[in-house]
């Protein structure tokens, strides 16, 4: 009998200690689960084409401005809400690390969801800018900081602040009023 009881005993055991992981999983996928991409591209009459900013796709889109009738170059910010709840978006902006200086745009957007925003679950935004915009920002933050900062995209959720990957800096140089090769990468 006692041999049955300790197994009764470990049994339970293993089954509330699966039941309380899967209860703690449950809980940290119930709320929303942004998940950002930096993107840059450019916007052409068919819609926009876009790349992910954090490796340098330089020549890809250099070779779509010349095949395509392409308008301004853009940076923005992919968000897909991954969470079983909606995402509330309030804000975005363009931000320099590591001192944390943003560039909210405030103009109407030329493509992509305005602020605010709920992004229901499963569902994505895309909020951009035009690249010259980052680009005179990251100027100005290289000349206040003495150094190249590490430019972001952060999108704000109530009192959370979420960031991407580091926009590779080599792409600052796309574009028709962009100085030759002001920024490299490190």
């Amino acid at each position: 009998m006692s041999v049955a009881a300790f197994v009764l005993g470990v049994v339970a055991t293993v089954l509330s200690v699966a039941s309380l992981s899967w209860q703690l999983i449950d809980f940290l996928r119930r709320g929303p689960r942004p998940k950002l991409t930096p993107l840059v591209g450019l916007m052409t009459p068919d819609g926009l084409v876009t790349n992910d900013a954090s490796a340098d796709v330089r020549e890809v889109l250099t070779d779509a401005e010349g095949n395509l009738s392409a308008g301004p170059f853009i940076i923005g910010v992919k968000v897909v809400n991954a969470g079983r709840a909606p995402c509330y978006v309030d804000g975005w902006a363009v931000r320099a690390e590591p001192g944390g200086t943003s560039l909210v745009p405030v103009e109407k957007p030329i493509g992509g969801d305005e602020v605010p925003l709920e992004i229901p679950a499963g569902g994505s935004a895309i909020f951009i800018t035009e690249l010259q915009h980052a680009r005179r920002f990251a100027e100005v933050a290289e000349r206040v900081q003495g150094q190249p900062p590490q430019i972001v995209l952060a999108v704000t959720s109530g009192a959370r602040t979420y960031v991407t990957k580091p926009v590779a800096s080599s792409l600052f140089s796309l574009g028709p009023d962009a100085d030759s090769e002001v920024h490299s990468d490190d």
